[in-house]
This record gives C-alpha cells, structure tokens and sequence, in this order.
C-alpha cells in the first residue's frame, strides 16, 4: 500500500512545490525524526570534513549518495505518518479534520484502515492548487488529466493555477466560491478566446466534466482553524444558467469587474490619506457577504438575497466615506435572472 501512495502521488516531487501539501505535512516532528537518523550524522559530519581541505569528485559522490539515503528516510517516516491508523485523521486527508490525540472528544469510535487513510490523503496529494489556498479534486480521471494539462500548459506545472491569471486580488484569495467562481468564468472565457481546436476541445470537455463530476475543494487559508474541506453537488444547473447563457454570463463578468475596479480606487484613495487598515476590515466583511453570494449561485443556481443587501450596505458606506461611485446595474443584472 505504501508504495501505491508513492506511486499515486508522485509524493516526493509534489511535496516539494504543492502548496497544500507542503501545509499539511509535520515538518517539525520530521526534522526532528531526521537528526536522530545515523545518515544525518554521517552528512554532517562529511560537511565539517572538507570544510577543513578541498573537496573533490569523491566527495560529491558520497555527499549525492547521502542526501538520497537522508531523502528517502525521511519519506519513509512521512509515509508512515500519513498511513498511522492510530491518530485517525489528519488534514492531510481532510482539512479541517484533527487527530485523536488532539480532539479524542470528537471522535465517536471511527477506525480507519491504513488503505482507506492512504487514499484519502491521495486526493489532496493529486488535487491542482488555485493559488497557495485552495485545492480542487476529482474523481473524474479525464476531468483531473485535462485540468492538469491545461495546467501544464498554461502555468508551466501540472498541479497549480496562479490567482493573477485569474484576475483575484490578494483580499479574494480566503473566499474559496469567491475563486472558483472566477475560475469557472476564467474556464469559459478561455473557451471562447481560444482558436486552437485541441486546446477549445480541452477546454469544453472540463466545463462539461464540471456539470456532472463530484468535485471536492480543499480549503486552507493562512488561518488554520479556517481549513474545511468543501464537497460541491453537481453544477449542471449553475453552468447551464448562468455560465452557457450569454448574456448572464457576461451579467456575471459585469458584475465582477464593477466590484474589482470599485475596490481598487477604494484601497487608493484610503492608502493616500492613511485608513488603509480600517478599509480592509470592511472589504473583509464585504468579501464575506460576497462569498455567501457566490455559494448560494454555484451550488443552487440562485443569488443569495441577504447576503446581496450585506453587500450594499457596505459598498454604500465605503462609497460614501471615500466618494467612489458604483452603479449597482450589474447587480440588477444578475439578481433579475433568479427565476428559472
């Protein structure tokens, strides 16, 4: 099972450079594993070696050789975490999840295999990075190979999305419906702009796997207590609305931008005369109001009436305060096209 894991995941090139692998892994306690290893004594006591003459082909070699041995270890006692029945899970396996030992009040008698814990964590280990927070997962092999691909081509990785192509400001980046909804915009977008016919031919086949594929978000944001892990219900009915329809698409991408550009002279105008701080707690509330939105319009297909007043009052206020006017007709835009 062990090396299924490996092999599954590509574990060690991913833990490397996957952002959302790199947060869930125990670095302290490797490390610490790591120095009480004969190899990392070995490798130390090499380096002080030819600290004291000149190094040559030799060393290089043994110091090569001892840095993969050293490697390997320490994946052997990641892997052996990941797959520790013991602790139950871990949010490796999904964010959001705590070990035994550290919530034995939350846990009601579950047993997981050492199977099970390997796969779960697969799911994270092969999920794409949106940006350093956000993961997207699933079960759908021809979904995941041609977002990987696209990936690939586009970003120069197979499993992360960069936030800039997206158009998602710094303040955005801890709102996951907030990101994969522009995701989906930036999908469709793409789609229209793109001549190629291999690539269009990619790119229609993810936005029709999205309909109908079970799709898991890994959340994890700066603050762990934030970390969940989000299962999406089919998205036929929000792609065929509003993401197919053109003309509530583009209601959408209107909508969208007014917000962007409408922030964007905010954050100016109060860094020039120094509330910058106090502005970015109301764009948190508004992004939180904003989220709630794009939570209700995904996954029901309708606009979230409560949180579109939130919104309003803050961006009244902030219109106010810093003389920044926003015409509110692309909100009407997306609100009138609630009903089926």
């Amino acid at each position: 099972m062990v090396e299924w894991f490996l092999r599954e995941v590509n574990f060690w090139e991913n833990l490397r450079v996957h952002p959302l692998i790199r947060k869930t892994v125990d670095w302290g306690n490797t490390r610490k594993n790591c120095r009480r290893l004969n190899i990392y004594k070995k490798f130390q006591e090499k380096i002080l070696e030819i600290l004291s003459r000149q190094i040559n082909i030799e060393d290089v070699i043994e110091i090569k050789n001892l840095l993969s041995d050293l490697k390997d270890k320490t994946m052997d006692y990641i892997v052996r975490q990941v797959g520790n029945t013991s602790q139950g899970l871990r949010h490796i396996h999904a964010p959001g999840s705590v070990a035994k030992k550290e919530g034995r009040n939350l846990y009601f008698g579950e047993e997981f295999t050492q199977e099970t814990l390997y796969k779960l964590a697969s799911r994270l280990c092969n999920s794409i990075a949106l940006g350093d927070n956000i993961g997207i997962y699933s079960e759908d092999k021809d979904f995941m190979r041609e977002l990987k691909q696209l990936a690939s081509i586009d970003f120069g990785y197979p499993f992360k999305i960069e936030l800039e192509e997206l158009n998602i400001a710094s303040y955005e980046t801890e709102h996951p419906y907030i990101v994969f909804l522009k995701f989906i915009l930036w999908l469709r977008e793409r789609f229209e702009a793109e001549e190629d016919s291999g690539k269009k031919d990619s790119l229609l086949l993810i936005l029709d796997r999205l309909k109908s594929s079970s799709i898991s978000l890994f959340f994890m944001p700066t603050k762990k207590e934030k970390w969940r892990t989000i299962s999406l219900p089919r998205l036929d009915l929000f792609i065929n609305k509003w993401i197919q329809h053109e003309e509530r698409r583009k209601g959408i991408r209107t909508f969208i931008d007014n917000i962007d550009n409408f922030l964007e002279v905010v954050l100016k105008e109060s860094k020039r005369i120094k509330e910058y701080r106090k502005v970015r707690n109301l764009i948190d509330l508004l992004m939180d109001n904003y989220d709630t939105f794009c939570h209700e319009l995904i996954e029901h297909g309708v606009p979230d009436f409560h949180a579109v007043r939130g919104m309003m009052d803050i961006i009244l206020d902030l219109s106010t305060r810093y003389n920044v006017k926003l015409h509110f007709k692309p909100l009407m835009i997306v609100t009138e096209h609630w009903i089926f």
